[in-house]
């Protein structure tokens, strides 16, 4: 994956790998890792845009797929930059080590932090409004992903 280069997102434009700023072994007292892993940060910006479609049959589209024994956990904050009096909201699905749920719904104009614990998989549907008026094409905003998991370290 890549940084986006999307006007709002103000996230560094470096890849993991050039972090200089590593993640702490230990976050408010507790050593997240064991003796043999380290934490690594995992942080990207990415934007959103994709039709809106009827709130009675939500179409979800993927933002984040884990395919690694990694436990992905942190904040995801989802912001809406739709126009507030005639944009689509958008419903967030997260799957995680607690199940699969919709936990939130990102009205136009407005952002929402999302805490997972072993993130596996973030979808969001834009859904139109109750209001009748004439409804963009397409819903837009952001996500920005401020994760952390552990990795194995390497001995030499």
């Amino acid at each position: 994956m890549h940084h986006c280069v999307y006007e709002k997102c103000d996230m560094p434009k470096k890849k993991w790998y050039e972090e200089k700023e590593a993640c702490p072994d230990r976050v408010k007292g507790y050593n997240l890792c064991k003796k043999r892993n380290e934490l690594r940060c995992f942080k990207q910006c990415q934007p959103i845009s994709q039709p809106c479609s009827d709130a009675t049959a939500p179409e979800y589209f993927n933002y984040f797929t884990s395919r690694t024994n990694f436990e992905f956990s942190g904040l995801v904050v989802v912001s809406n930059t739709g126009n507030p009096t005639s944009g689509c909201s958008m419903l967030v699905r997260v799957t995680d080590r607690v199940g699969t749920n919709t936990v939130a719904e990102v009205n136009p104009g407005a952002s929402i932090p999302i805490f997972v614990e072993g993130l596996i998989a973030l979808e969001i549907a834009c859904v139109e409004g109750d209001v009748v008026l004439p409804v963009p094409a397409t819903c837009s905003g952001e996500i920005i992903f401020d994760l952390e998991y552990c990795a194995t370290r390497t001995c030499l």
